[in-house]
């Protein structure tokens, strides 16, 4: 009986039950639709978020390496960067509001051993005296923190590391330093850090060479390197700088290398690591590679994200689509219902899509349909009451009256006129304002309006769904304006009709400029010709095109740029125009070229180095390079694309077969120096044995297996020859030497003995002489006497000569003297006490400053080189002005200098050269024999040292004395 009953209602309402399953369907295929799109659209704007956030820490550390390339300008500008130089440079940036993030910017300088004392003493006069390079210990090579801005703070604990001596910080350093490029540091505790507010850090390195040398090789890059321009990052500030507060609906953990766990991670927006967790629904991993290192960048959807106002709208269709569906059952039902008691009312109902009202000519209501008693909540008793304007439009939504004179539906009434389309705001029973709009026909009888039909249609949905239209489009213009390529949208004739901000700040125009204008006039006059025949033929088959070109930037520079283009379609499918993304790739252009230049070098270098090189692969021991002095081993056969064993004879791979296959076996580098290896320079003869320097280099792959071995090698026969003629003629040589020692010494032995026995024979004539004078006393002229006179004078002279050779012998045969600990104060004080009278004579002032104390040494010799050189600076003084003596040591290179100068009459350029003969005096005016600095020298040279003199006359003459420095063990 139930079911009778139903189907009997269903056959009465047919059109109603069909008109809410006919909505009620498509509300649902509408929700199932809205909700996908919904789903999609959040998954592509959060990976546009995530691909947003990687971009903007890449370009924020980007922009810190130009500050680092800044700074190395400066170094490569000046011939010395001071520490106030570099501070004024740090201010000049003011980092810390145009690049917040940064911990400072600072120069490490590298040392080795020999150079850290000068190094520290040299920090110490800048007023550092607690300066010292931190971690102590001996190492190889050494780098130390000396310029860190700003030098306050944190960056004061910093002064003096050695970052060198930490491994993560060593290996960026040494990538930088290979390549010339700037290198960044993995994950590092930075020694900035105090135990408070603890970060992980990281440090970005830009290197400088010696004598701002740009050297090629990396042998050479390494032997240069002075120092690093450098900045440390503190992690969470650097991140929160860069990201600021842009990404608060996502989470970004930030990892150091490929690896993310927990070890590796450098920085996270939440306090809960979702890198391993699959708790949210969106993920994305991005991939930073800068400065030769790699981050990988973790970015989550918090749940906020997702609950966006679009996120809500399919369920908002599927309730409104519900009610819809209901009310039109009802409405149909309801038309259906009251259809037989009101034939007029059933037909308009019927054919209504909207409310209707139907007036009189005081603009009363005389009827209105069920839609328009819902649209309004009136009853048709109550809108009877007053003209329809004072029931439902008779205030404006912002409360102000709503005059019936200004009614536009009044006045098109007054004018006889008809109304389509007009949007008016019109006043529930309830007081809520809802869009309508409004259709108005008024119904002439004779020219007199005698009743008002008025259309009015609910467009608050329509309102509201525009207004979304309006939104998106401004979300579009957003994303397109923050989108990191140029954007812009052409109609059928290439014309724009949209850009985005990027295209307006490359090219230097707005937007008004921009839409009077073709894209192609913006092109390379050279590029014109081709992108105009790519784009006609892509417009013709309306299809997607591609092109690399030049493309005017607003500075008048062109600039290459990719351009992608897809073809638009309107909803019928006619075509609409283009929308194009244009990437800047002039750098990417820049560093192809520069790709294949490196290339070309490389092939150059292999084919044009002065040295033997081969390639040979793994596993078939096959020939895949050999450079012309290779094959020029073996009469220039063709090598490559053989195996060794069919290029080589056996004779030729004696002992070069087992080397190479041990290489191959055991993936260790061969070096043999001087290895005697046979070849075939020749064709028509036959093979001969030549020395080689060589290197077998296994090349591996990512995995560590052996793909190939290089072979270099440089030829040394000569050498090996030539060295062996060296030791055959070192033997003669040393005959030689033995017999030429033999001599000497026989020499200083006649020398020796003669001036000894001669000492009798003068002694002799010189008392006869006295005995000659005592015979004739009172006997002798005047000329007599001075006869006597010079025969005694030239006795005396014949004296000191003698002595003289004596003293010669005694300096060769006593170069074996006993060495001791001597102080130079004390030979001075020594050397002085027998010159007192002179000094004390003359007014003498001596001035001593001994660097270093002591020194291993004969006493007799270094007192013989004292006294000389100091009695000598007394005697040729100037008797313009009073004499002072400057007596002083100090070290230089491997020696110790002892340095003695004067304000004496100095000596002539010309004349220098002679000083240091035997017998030769320079000045006559003082009593001497010429032989002390010649015994001086001779004495310097033989103990392994030298000396060399500056004069000026007139000014003065300073002696330098070069000892060899030899560790003062004993205590002086």
């Amino acid at each position: 009986m139930r079911l009778a009953k139903v189907a009997s209602f269903i056959q009465d309402h047919i059109i109603a039950v069909s008109s809410f399953l006919l909505i009620f369907l498509v509300t649902l295929f509408l929700y199932s639709e809205t909700k996908k799109k919904a789903t999609e659209r959040s998954e592509k704007l959060f990976e546009l978020r995530a691909n947003f956030a990687t971009q903007d820490l890449n370009r924020r550390l980007n922009d810190y390496i130009q500050i680092l390339i800044g700074g190395k300008a400066l170094f490569i500008a000046s011939d010395t960067v001071e520490r106030k130089a570099w501070r004024t440079y740090y201010e000049s940036l003011n980092l810390s509001e145009n690049y917040p993030g940064i911990q400072g910017l600072g120069y490490t300088h590298f040392l080795r051993p020999d150079e850290v004392e000068n190094h520290i003493r040299q920090i110490r006069k800048e007023g550092f005296k607690d300066y010292k390079i931190k971690p102590e210990g001996e190492r190889p090579i050494y780098s130390s923190i000396i310029y860190l801005e700003p030098f306050t703070g944190r960056n004061l604990r910093a002064f003096g590391f050695d970052m060198f001596s930490e491994p993560v910080r060593q290996s960026a350093m040494r990538i930088a330093r290979d390549t010339k490029q700037p290198a960044m540091s993995g994950k590092v505790r930075l020694v900035q850090e105090t135990g408070k507010d603890e970060q992980a850090g990281f440090l970005i390195y830009l290197p400088i060479y010696r004598n701002n040398l740009d050297p090629e090789s990396i042998q050479d890059r390494q032997y240069l390197i002075k120092g690093f321009i450098y900045s440390p990052f503190r992690a969470k500030d650097f991140m929160s700088f860069a990201l600021g507060d842009n990404y608060n609906d996502i989470d970004i953990e930030v990892y150091d290398g490929t690896t993310m766990d927990k070890e590796s991670l450098l920085y996270s927006t939440d306090s809960v690591l979702h890198y391993n967790d699959n708790g949210r629904r969106l993920s994305k991993t991005n991939t930073i590679t800068v400065a030769n290192h790699t981050w990988r960048v973790h970015s989550t959807a918090k749940p906020a994200f997702l609950q966006t106002s679009d996120a809500g709208l399919p369920y908002f269709i599927l309730l409104g689509g519900s009610i819809i569906s209901f009310l039109m059952f009802f409405i149909i039902w309801s038309l259906s219902s009251t259809r037989r008691s009101n034939r007029l009312k059933q037909t308009i109902t019927d054919n209504a899509t909207a409310a209707l009202f139907i007036l009189d000519p005081q603009g009363y209501c005389t009827f209105m349909n069920p839609a328009a008693e819902e649209m309004t909540g009136y009853t048709f008793e109550e809108m009877q009451q007053k003209p329809l304007h004072y029931m439902i439009h008779h205030k404006h939504p912002d409360g102000t009256p709503f005059l019936m004179q200004d009614c536009p539906i009044g006045v098109a009434l007054k004018q006889k006129q008809s109304i389509r389309a007009l949007e008016e705001v019109f006043v529930r029973k309830d007081g809520t304002f809802f869009n309508v709009s409004c259709a108005v026909q008024p119904i002439l009888d004779d020219n007199v309006v005698s009743y008002t039909i008025i259309e009015v249609r609910d467009i608050t949905d329509e309102k509201r769904t525009q207004q979304a239209i309006i939104e998106s489009e401004a979300r579009f213009r957003a994303m397109a304006d923050n989108a990191p390529v140029i954007i812009a949208i052409t109609d059928e004739t290439g014309q724009f009709m949209y850009v985005n901000r990027q295209w307006l700040e490359f090219t230097g125009r707005s937007f008004k400029d921009t839409l009077s204008q073709q894209w192609i006039n913006y092109l390379h006059p050279d590029d014109k010709e081709y992108a105009y025949q790519k784009y006609n033929e892509a417009l013709e088959e309306k299809r997607s095109f591609r092109m690399e070109l030049r493309m005017l930037r607003h500075d008048g520079n062109y600039r290459w740029v990719i351009t992608t283009s897809t073809p638009r379609f309107g909803g019928n499918g006619e075509f609409m125009g283009h929308i194009s993304s244009i990437l800047d790739i002039t750098e990417i252009k820049e560093a192809e070229r520069r790709v294949k230049q490196n290339a070309e070098l490389l092939q150059k270098l292999f084919l044009e180095v002065p040295a033997l090189v081969g390639l040979v692969r793994a596993p078939d021991m096959q020939y895949v390079l050999a450079n012309p002095l290779y094959r020029s081993l073996y009469g220039n056969r063709p090598l490559v694309g053989k195996t060794i064993y069919e290029a080589h004879s056996d004779r030729e791979g004696d002992g070069f077969f087992e080397k190479i296959a041990e290489v191959f076996a055991t993936g260790k580098t061969y070096v043999g120096n001087e290895v005697a290896v046979t070849i075939t320079p020749t064709t028509n003869g036959g093979p001969i044995q030549a020395y080689f320097n060589l290197v077998y280099q296994p090349l591996k792959d990512i995995n560590g297996g052996i793909e190939a071995v290089l072979l270099f090698a440089i030829e040394v026969t000569e050498l090996v020859t030539a060295r062996t003629k060296l030791l055959s003629a070192n033997d003669e040589l040393s005959e030689k030497n033995i017999e030429l020692l033999r001599i000497n010494n026989d020499l200083d032995n006649f020398v020796y003995t003669a001036s000894h026995d001669l000492k009798s024979p003068i002694a002799n004539i010189e008392g006869l002489v006295t005995l000659l004078r005592d015979i004739l006393q009172g006997k002798l002229d005047a000329e007599d006497e001075k006869v006597l006179d010079m025969v005694g004078n030239s006795i005396n002279k014949l004296k000191e000569t003698i002595a003289d050779l004596a003293e010669i012998t005694k300096v060769q045969k006593e170069l074996q003297s006993k060495v001791e600990p001597l102080r130079f104060e004390q030979i001075l004080t020594d050397v002085l006490t027998d010159i007192n009278g002179l000094v004390a004579e003359t007014g003498t002032s001596i001035e001593t400053n001994f660097e270093v104390d002591a020194i291993l040494y004969a006493r007799k010799n270094l007192r013989s080189i004292m006294y000389n050189l100091v009695s000598n600076a007394v005697k040729y003084r100037s008797p313009d002005r009073s004499p002072k003596i400057k007596v002083q040591t100090y070290h230089e290179d491997k020696y110790i200098v002892l340095e003695v100068a004067d304000n004496g009459l100095g000596i002539k350029k010309e004349q220098q050269h002679k000083l240091f003969n035997m017998f030769k005096r320079l000045h006559t005016h003082v009593e001497g024999t010429g032989i002390g600095l010649y015994i001086v020298k001779r004495i310097i040279e033989n103990n392994g040292g030298r000396i060399n003199v500056e004069s000026e006359q007139g000014k003065g003459t300073t002696f330098r004395v070069y000892f060899k420095e030899v560790p003062v063990e004993a205590e002086v």
